[in-house]
């Protein structure tokens, strides 16, 4: 039997066929078949199965064919220690800490603590910016004379000695990305870090973290004890906590950070630990205190009208 050729010219080539034109509920169908590789790359094809991608995401229907992650614990690798590994890859990312997620990715950091972003559907993988890029950290000697980071409050200040392997369970707080490592510069990752929760942060391919330093320039109001952070993707901002329970807004769509103050601190709130959480579709916050299992203070805000709408103990 011959081809059906263009034109029946018999050719040989084959005719084009516009695989657009399918209907929206028959390429949702074709995605919940396809491992999620095959399912993401599939958004790239044309407007019309991105838009149909678009709607496979919003059905939160997990793929037959992709198994799950598999968390475990694994005494073999360390006391205490656990592994994640992932079916469809055969990857397995055991030895690394997790320090957080967005988007799909994880925040690693590697023996020497500098982080990285995971994926572990894809294996993919990107680096941060290394430890002794943030303005405050510099390479230096333990009291044994081996390698340690030096880690300085203030310019001059006698520094905290950090164990290389082991300083990023001190010197990082919160890791939040603004969007897939997919981006490129477009994703931002927000980093809160000794001392006492400054705020830095890095696009995809920076050599060096950007300190926010408070002041007129940014407008960021303090300086440090910054809690928590988000992203919003609605108004492409991100918000910091602090103990104090107040809130502000920091914006890194520019070529100078630019924040601002939404909230004043709560009196008598400054105890730990403080968290923020997104209600949708409204865009608004709570920040919440937390001191063991026991709640302690609620404030929260609605981005739209920029206003406290509530707080209590």
């Amino acid at each position: 039997m011959k081809q059906a050729t263009e034109g029946g010219s018999g050719s040989g080539v084959i005719a084009g066929r516009d695989w657009s034109g399918l209907p929206e509920e028959l390429l949702v169908s074709f995605l919940l078949a396809m491992d999620v590789p095959g399912a993401v790359r599939s958004g790239a094809v044309c407007t019309t199965w991105n838009a149909a991608y678009a709607a496979f995401r919003r059905l939160r229907a997990p793929s037959p064919r992709q198994p799950p992650c598999l968390l475990y614990a694994s005494g073999a690798l360390a006391p205490g220690a656990a592994a994640l590994h992932c079916p469809a890859t055969g990857a397995t990312l055991a030895h690394r800490p997790l320090l957080g997620s967005g988007h799909g990715w994880l925040v690693t950091a590697d023996e020497a603590s500098n982080l990285h972003l995971l994926n572990p559907v894809t294996g993919a993988q990107a680096a941060l910016p290394p430890v002794t890029a943030l303005h405050n950290v510099n390479m230096g000697t333990d009291a044994r004379g081996g390698p340690a980071y030096a880690v300085y409050d203030e310019p001059g200040s006698e520094p905290v000695m950090l164990e290389i392997d082991r300083a990023h369970g001190y010197l990082y707080d919160r890791v939040v990305l603004s969007a897939s490592p997919s981006a490129g510069r477009a994703s931002v990752v927000l980093l809160l870090h000794m001392p006492m929760g400054e705020v830095s942060f890095a696009r995809l391919g920076d050599d060096r973290w950007t300190w926010v330093a408070p002041g007129d320039g940014t407008g960021l109001p303090w300086r440090c004890f910054y809690e928590d952070a988000m992203y919003s993707d609605v108004d492409s901002l991100f918000y910091l906590v602090r103990t104090d329970s107040s809130i502000g807004s920091l914006d890194l769509n520019g070529s100078s950070p630019v924040a601002r103050k939404i909230l004043d601190g709560v009196p008598k709130s400054s105890t730990p630990a403080k968290y923020l959480f997104r209600h949708r579709p409204v865009i608004s916050f709570a920040s919440l205190e937390v001191e063991g299992p026991r709640r302690l203070a609620n404030t929260a805000f609605t981005e739209q009208s920029k206003h406290r709408t509530g707080y209590g103990h």
